[in-house]
């Protein structure tokens, strides 16, 4: 019964840590800005970076395509999910 308890305590223990790690440690700054980059490249020109913050464990990157008039912000998982939270078109 004891090792039973003792067993749930460390798996606990473990999924825990696993599921706080920081996005930092997952994927890199760098890779998230190439990641929208990818996502909004069009047939018109290239976005351009203009900012990006880690909030609640997840990269939020604020890019621009001058060139077709579009822009917006785009949140980046640690699994490298790319999903749009803000889009304008100038």
């Amino acid at each position: 019964m004891r090792s039973k308890f003792l067993l749930c305590i460390i798996l606990f223990s473990f999924i825990t840590l696993i599921g706080c790690s920081k996005i930092e440690d997952t994927l890199s700054e760098e890779k998230a800005k190439q990641l929208v980059i990818e996502e909004h490249t069009k047939h018109i020109g290239t976005p351009s970076i203009l900012y990006i913050e880690v909030k609640n464990n997840a990269y939020y990157v604020e890019w621009e395509n001058r060139e077709n008039k579009e822009s917006g912000t785009d949140k980046v998982t640690k699994n490298g999910e790319v999903i749009m939270v803000e889009a304008r078109i100038e």
